[in-house]
């Protein structure tokens, strides 16, 4: 909280809203996304929220990845900033997180 800096990606994201889609692992450099909210500061145990109409959940179920985007035909440059957890930004703004689940019963 301190840094800023994003760790991982957490949340309720049912099924029942993920379109489904061919995906694969986009390229990515290994690296850390500081992130910089317009409003108050984070505080210690608060996340920050991203409204659902504003994004769109795919999956493939071949490859086992979801991706929760924002503008599917933006450009974008992808990090990893922790096992299985990509961010991709499209300029300064966070337009997509990559994320390969583990799927328990």
């Amino acid at each position: 909280m301190d840094t800023g800096e994003a760790l991982y990606v957490w949340g309720y994201l049912p099924t029942e809203s993920w379109r489904r889609a061919a995906l694969s692992h986009p390229d990515a450099v290994g690296g850390r996304v500081k992130v910089e909210l317009d409003g108050p500061a984070l505080e210690a145990g608060v996340s920050e929220t991203i409204a659902p109409s504003d994004w769109e959940v795919l999956f493939d179920q071949d490859s086992g990845l979801v991706r929760v985007v924002q503008n599917r035909r933006s450009a974008e440059r992808v990090v990893e900033i922790a096992d299985g957890v990509r961010l991709g930004l499209s300029g300064a703004s966070l337009n997509s997180f990559w994320l390969a689940p583990e799927f328990t019963e």
